[in-house]
């Protein structure tokens, strides 16, 4: 037995990006599914139902999809069709090949209430055996146009609903004579008429979902629930716009008022671009500093423009946005200069490197960054010869 979870459900809604609440389509066939069971809680607005080639004794706990206009429950074990009643948006129901017999034929009638319903497939029932058999249905239920995938006429169903009590009576005769019990076999679920008083109304709340009984009390219930849900939804999605938006619709601008602290380790550091400025990050041309160019209008007061400049993170605020990068390679915070262009009046912020690469027939200068003395380490290369050690970068953040 494979129950009908959670899991089962996200799996197959990978076309609906792996989202149940809004899955309107959903295929279960070959699933060795024994009862139906969470379907109206985990995806409620089904449309579409395919769960052919199961073991499903029963319909049932279907009560909740109101918007299902087809079920698909073809080559399973079904021996009465029940429980359907709720689901007003049916219009195609598939039985085919499953054990609904001339006595399973008592419970047709369940399937008036779903007014929509045009199209329902039978064959291979042993009840499709029974003479008079698609009289019997089209006379109980006269709002089919398609009955085993043969349109109705309109002929044949107004002979058919004029044959309807004599195919009942022969129906009923046969069943006496086989011995079986006609009560018991024309009892299904969710067939209780109750009125809708607000003592009823209180008994279906009360109760399970799955065991409420279709009656003018039970949707009440349910549309009472539904209200309260969607109020909630209401309350919940006032407060988010009130959070986030002005009472124009225009999005609520938070703006910082400095930078926040930095990580302990840089490598945990979040870049972002809240402004969303334009920028470019690149070597200068020589290649002894990394420039950052962001566009920040040339016409915007330097006053709004603020600038923190790390050994591996820059960050610049303006008006309120933060923009911060993490650097490519080590800088050196003290000789780093930030300038406005005249002639774009872009924030051009030049950081010298830490640590140059030496080019051919230069030496390797290597510098401490943030270090307590803030000086080229040039003793280590007093008085050695060509198989001197060489300098090593120090690095006191």
């Amino acid at each position: 037995m494979a129950p009908i979870s959670l899991e089962m459900i996200r799996r197959r809604a990978e076309h609906n990006e792996g989202m149940v609440s809004t899955l309107e389509e959903v295929a279960l066939h070959q699933q060795e599914i024994e009862r139906i069971t969470g379907l109206g809680q985990i995806c409620r607005h089904l449309k579409i139902l395919y769960m052919q080639n199961n073991l499903v004794c029963k319909l049932e706990n279907l009560h909740r999809l109101q918007e299902l206009e087809y079920g698909n429950f073809a080559v399973n074990n079904i021996r009465k069709v029940e429980n359907l009643q709720r689901c007003e948006s049916l219009n195609k129901l598939d039985l085919t090949v499953n054990f609904i017999d001339k006595a399973g034929l008592l419970t047709m009638h369940t399937l008036q209430s779903n007014y929509k319903l045009d199209d329902l497939y039978l064959m291979g029932n042993p009840c499709a055996d029974f003479g008079g058999y698609r009289q019997f249905i089209l006379g109980t239920l006269p709002q089919l146009k398609k009955l085993d995938g043969t349109n109705v006429t309109p002929s044949e169903r107004i002979l058919a609903k004029q044959e309807l009590p004599g195919i009942t009576e022969r129906l009923l005769k046969e069943l006496r004579a086989e011995g079986v019990d006609i009560e018991q076999a024309m009892k299904v679920s969710d067939a209780r008429d109750l009125a809708a008083d607000e003592e009823d109304v209180a008994e279906m709340m009360a109760m399970p979902e799955e065991e409420r009984p279709w009656c003018p009390a039970t949707r009440v219930a349910e549309q009472r629930e539904s209200a309260k849900q969607r109020d909630e939804h209401e309350v919940k999605k006032k407060e988010h716009h009130d959070k986030y938006f002005n009472i124009d619709g225009s999005k609520k601008v938070v703006r910082r008022e400095g930078f926040p602290e930095l990580p302990d380790n840089l490598d945990d550091m979040r870049q972002c671009n809240e402004g969303g400025n334009k920028f470019r990050l690149d070597d200068s041309e020589d290649g002894k500093s990394v420039v950052l160019d962001v566009h920040v209008g040339k016409y915007m007061d330097t006053s709004l423009i603020d600038v923190d400049v790390q050994t591996r993170v820059v960050r610049v605020l303006i008006k309120g946005k933060m923009l911060c990068l993490v650097l490519p390679e080590e800088v050196k915070p003290d000789q780093a200069d930030a300038q406005r262009s005249k002639i774009s009046g872009n924030l051009v912020i030049n950081m010298p490197k830490a640590y140059l690469k030496p080019t051919f027939g230069q030496k390797n200068e290597e510098y401490v960054v943030d270090a307590v003395d803030k000086k080229k380490l040039a003793e280590g290369g007093k008085g050695q010869g060509a198989g001197g050690d060489k300098k090593k970068l120090i690095s006191a953040l």
